[in-house]
């Protein structure tokens, strides 16, 4: 619907509402939905828009191990989808070689 059409809907409705509830009330009224109205097709079209997947990287033959620091215990990573580790106990893990050794780069 083009500007000119909302518009003459506007009116219409103001026209319509304005004889039975007063022309200001039904003009006020008719602005105030579709504000409201703007605002919810727009929220419903963020809320609806699904973010991208994530690029998976198969990561199971560099033998990444992780450690929590907090409870110890040991996570084995086979794809990741970001490049900072996980987290467990509300820590960031600590990243062990295979061999329970650690790495000697930062990865």
């Amino acid at each position: 619907m083009t500007r000119l059409g909302k518009a003459l809907f506007g009116l219409v409705a103001v026209v319509a509402l304005g004889a039975a509830f007063g022309y200001w009330r039904a003009a006020i009224a008719v602005g105030m939905f579709s504000f409201i109205a703007m605002l919810g097709v727009r929220y419903m079209r963020f809320v609806m828009a699904a973010p991208p997947d994530p690029e998976l990287t198969d990561v199971g033959s560099y033998g990444f191990k992780y450690v929590c620091t907090m409870c110890g215990l040991e996570l084995k990573v086979e794809k990741a989808a970001k490049d900072r580790p996980p987290s467990h106990c509300m820590e960031p893990m600590v990243l062990l070689r295979e061999d329970g050794k650690p790495p000697l780069h930062t990865v």
